[in-house]
């Protein structure tokens, strides 16, 4: 078994970063894109399902199937 080099996982630790901030701010925009007319349960369950579908959007683009 081989061990990583430093590159090699300071680009996952970055992709990673990259998921979850950029699933994070998917999310945040979806739920600013609802509007302040709705109640704040909708919000937070369009900014929930907004980031996880970024989420799945991105991995997706990253690794494929």
């Amino acid at each position: 078994m081989s061990e990583k080099t430093a590159v090699e996982f300071i680009e996952e630790w970055q992709t990673g970063a990259f998921l979850i901030i950029g699933s994070v701010v998917a999310g945040a925009f979806s739920a600013v894109a609802l509007g302040p007319y709705e109640t704040l349960a909708g919000v937070l369950f369009v900014f929930f399902f907004g980031a996880v579908f970024a989420f799945l959007g991105f991995s997706y683009l990253l690794y494929g199937r």
